[in-house]
């Protein structure tokens, strides 16, 4: 004999589907009738259009897989059912979600994984540059959230072998002019380095990492010579598009040099005359009010007595570091390799450069190839 506790159970089970069943009917049939979204805030990410899809796939599944990824992205209350998942997944006690851990109040991104041959390669790519160009090099790789703020990963997560990986990189790049930033960072963990929804970190953490190559360059380190400004109080980086985290959000803050010289930008044949981009802080990716959209090529000139001209090597963190380099260059050329198509040659025929940095953090360092491929290029030449 079925129990009445079963029964309603049983009940309420079938209502629930029910339920579920007619909001998907009726998110269906309201995503044929509203116009399709260009993006999801949420993600930071285009979506499928239905005006792309194209019949000439029947045959191969292709059209069937378009119909499916529009309707996966365009079905109505889609930035809710996002929020909602993330809900009950956490109910469900998950922590790990897209390779970002739910951690204590912050969002951890997982670190790469080492592959000492691959940052061997690197090393050595610019070893070999610094040896053709006779241009003094130092590199800074730094750690990424996960190594600095371990202590606040969920129950039984660990950081992995990032600090070791980082170790062993500086043990094996002391001719390279390593910047260590692991112990000054690891000693202000507490302070927010980096954002609690973004895999990025904040314009501190750039600026504690600044003061260790500031020591090892012999320049000013002062933070009261910074005006800190809070830019936006709204922003929801990367790892809350990831995961569907609703809840947490981050400041942004600028640290704009106090009587710091006067400097034009150059990106993309656009000249300005600061590097933070406003328009940035009305977008989801407000990081990106650190000198916009990546690109691959951009310089900066300042009205300062300095002799040194720097050539850049970077990543996206590199972006909100620029701001401590204004008052101690006289001009600062910055190439994101991923981005950069032209030739760096013609950048070195100019003869201006003094000194180079190479900024990245550990994760792209140990998954970006696109470094490599671009100092080869530079030592293959000047070796003809």
């Amino acid at each position: 004999m079925t129990k009445p506790k079963n029964r309603r159970q049983d009940r309420l089970g079938n209502i629930l589907l029910l339920a579920f069943m007619i909001l998907g009917l009726a998110s269906m049939a309201l995503s044929l009738v509203l116009p399709d979204r260009d993006r999801s805030d949420t993600e930071n990410r285009h979506l499928a259009q239905l005006q792309d899809i194209r019949a000439t796939g029947l045959w191969t599944g292709q059209t069937g897989k378009q119909l499916s990824d529009w309707y996966a992205d365009q079905f109505a209350g889609r930035e809710t059912w996002l929020h909602l998942d993330y809900i009950f997944r956490r109910m469900e006690g998950v922590s790990l979600m897209d390779d970002v851990y739910i951690g204590n109040r912050m969002l951890l991104q997982q670190a790469a994984a080492y592959d000492p041959a691959a940052s061997d390669a690197r090393l050595d790519a610019i070893r070999q540059f610094q040896t053709k160009t006779g241009l003094p090099v130092n590199v800074q790789i730094v750690p990424t959230s996960i190594s600095v703020n371990a202590d606040r990963l969920p129950m039984n997560a660990t950081a992995g072998d990032e600090n070791t990986a980082l170790a062993d990189i500086q043990a094996k790049s002391q001719d390279l002019g390593f910047i260590d930033s692991r112990a000054t960072l690891e000693s202000h963990k507490d302070e927010e380095l980096y954002y609690k929804t973004d895999h990025h970190w904040t314009s501190r953490g750039a600026w504690y990492a600044y003061t260790d190559l500031a020591a090892a360059k012999g320049w000013t380190a002062d933070a009261s010579a910074f005006r800190q400004l809070e830019a936006a109080g709204d922003f929801q980086g990367t790892l809350s598009s990831r995961t569907g985290d609703p809840f947490l959000s981050d400041t942004v803050h600028l640290w704009v040099p106090e009587n710091g010289p006067q400097y034009v930008m150059t990106k993309d044949g656009v000249k300005t005359r600061t590097m933070y981009d406003a328009a940035a802080l009305d977008q989801k990716d407000k990081y990106q009010v650190f000198t916009g959209a990546n690109t691959g090529l951009l310089t900066l000139e300042m009205d300062t007595d300095s002799s040194t001209r720097l050539l850049v090597f970077k990543d996206s963190y590199f972006n909100s570091y620029l701001q401590f380099l204004i008052p101690q260059c006289r001009t600062i050329t910055v190439v994101d390799p991923r981005y950069y198509d032209g030739d760096i040659n013609q950048l070195l025929e100019t003869g201006i450069f003094t000194d180079v940095l190479f900024l990245y953090n550990y994760s792209t360092w140990m998954q970006d190839q696109s470094l490599t491929g671009a100092l080869e290029a530079v030592t293959s030449n000047q070796a003809e």
